[in-house]
């Protein structure tokens, strides 16, 4: 009888605690679900402004080999984004310069446009004037240069948005490979170099490929280094004498997201090399370095 009262306890308090177990499992706190890879903020607008410095240099290997560079002081800049489009600007501060040599007249202008998270598209315009070199002092050269490309990301958890127009925030560290193709124009004229003074203005077209890895921090902080090489046909619109050269895209920045705000350091170069194996064989070396600061709003 005892054997039998036992058992009924038994049965009950096993029936209690698989009953308890199943209401603990309901009544557990939920998980908060993982943070996507890549945040997006749902501002409409951004505004960027930026300090920094921006130069260019312009080396003929043929017939000689001569460098030359801008005369530019600190940029001021500032920039727009709407949704996925952003444009910025800059201009020189103009009591900065050195005045051993004539300052340079500028223009800078770009913009990026971001699609579906793995295509994006940049473009710019630079025009330089007012160079100069240590051996003969001023020169006369304008140069203006006009790209356009149109990159693919093979990695959609990676966003250079994030750190390059700081309007969205990645939460892994990641990389990606990048695949794309652009086209450039370059005019080059100039009443003191012999071989440039009749403009001398040239399309450069062909596919480029790189790398990009972004390292993310707790603290909201993050690292980016990015890297593109393209090799590019060469073709002169006044004497059509086709060549060939390459463009390296080198980048790097350096900064952190804060709720509504973010900002950065940032490097940003270009390299052209152009005319190979003719008698107007260049580079033409241009970038900006400086810090960026963005504000989110709507």
């Amino acid at each position: 009888m005892m054997f039998m009262k036992v058992k009924k306890l038994f049965v009950i308090s096993l029936l209690l605690f698989i009953s308890m177990t199943g209401n603990a499992q309901e009544f557990e706190e939920p998980q908060e679900p993982e943070e996507p890879a890549v945040v997006k903020f749902k501002n409409l607008l951004s505004v960027k402004f930026t300090v920094g410095y921006n130069f260019m240099f312009f080396q003929e290997t043929t017939p000689r080999e001569d460098s030359y560079q801008t005369n530019r002081p600190l940029d001021i800049g500032g920039g727009i984004g709407i949704k996925n489009v952003f444009f910025s600007f800059s201009f020189s501060i103009p009591f900065l310069y050195d005045t051993k040599y004539r300052k340079s007249p500028s223009l800078d202008f770009g913009f990026n446009y971001y699609y579906k998270d793995i295509f994006y598209t940049t473009g710019f315009i630079k025009y330089y004037g007012g160079f100069h070199n240590h051996t003969v002092g001023n020169i006369d050269l304008q140069i203006l240069t006009i790209g356009f490309s149109q990159e693919f990301l093979l990695n959609r958890n990676h966003s250079l948005r994030s750190v390059y127009n700081l309007d969205e925030r990645q939460t892994r560290s990641n990389g990606s490979f990048i695949l794309g193709a652009g086209a450039f124009f370059t005019a080059i004229q100039s009443d003191t170099l012999d071989n440039y003074n009749d403009n001398r203005r040239a399309i450069h077209l062909g596919p480029n490929f790189g790398y990009s890895y972004t390292w993310v921090f707790k603290n909201n902080m993050f690292l980016n280094l990015l890297s593109t090489f393209g090799i590019d046909l060469l073709i002169p619109i006044d004497d059509r004498k086709v060549s060939s050269g390459f463009q390296v895209l080198p980048r790097f920045s350096f900064g952190y997201h804060g709720k509504t705000w973010a900002a950065n350091i940032y490097f940003i170069y270009s390299l052209l090399q152009g005319g190979f194996y003719t008698d107007r064989e260049y580079n033409l070396l241009s970038g900006n370095m400086g810090i960026a600061f963005v504000k989110r709003f709507l």
